[in-house]
């Protein structure tokens, strides 16, 4: 005998899409091997996590339209050489692409520009923990 489970109602869930999605990155990172001590995404989306020997944070941006998904646009940002790009290059982007959700994901200096496969993209930002 197996019990069915009713379908989730999202109109009466109490997360928002970034919540939904921060929680879907801290998952894909927990899944990481190069990760390690992922925590719960926090109510405003930011994601605390562990690479490359220090603790990072990850955290959603307002686009300039004020919404922090945004519509496809132009090009994408060329990768850059510091401390956070190094961790989004190495660490968090290969764990991204091996998600099937994730059609692309790029890396300028401590900013991560992911595009969903459904064609809409964001912007986080990676700071050091303090």
């Amino acid at each position: 005998m197996t019990t069915q489970f009713p379908p989730i109602d999202r109109d009466k869930s109490h997360l928002t899409a970034v919540d939904e999605e921060a929680v879907r990155l801290a998952d894909v990172l927990e899944d990481h091997p190069d990760t390690s001590g992922v925590t719960d995404a926090g109510a405003a989306g930011d994601i605390v996590f562990t690479a490359a020997g220090r603790t990072w944070v990850l955290d959603f941006q307002s686009g300039p339209d004020g919404e922090v998904f945004q519509n496809p646009t132009g090009a994408a940002p060329a990768p850059a050489n510091a401390p956070a790009a190094d961790v989004l290059r190495d660490v968090v982007i290969p764990a991204l692409l091996a998600h099937p959700a994730y059609l692309a994901a790029t890396a300028d200096d401590d900013t991560l520009t992911v595009h969903l496969a459904t064609g809409r993209h964001y912007t986080l930002t990676l700071t050091p923990a303090a």
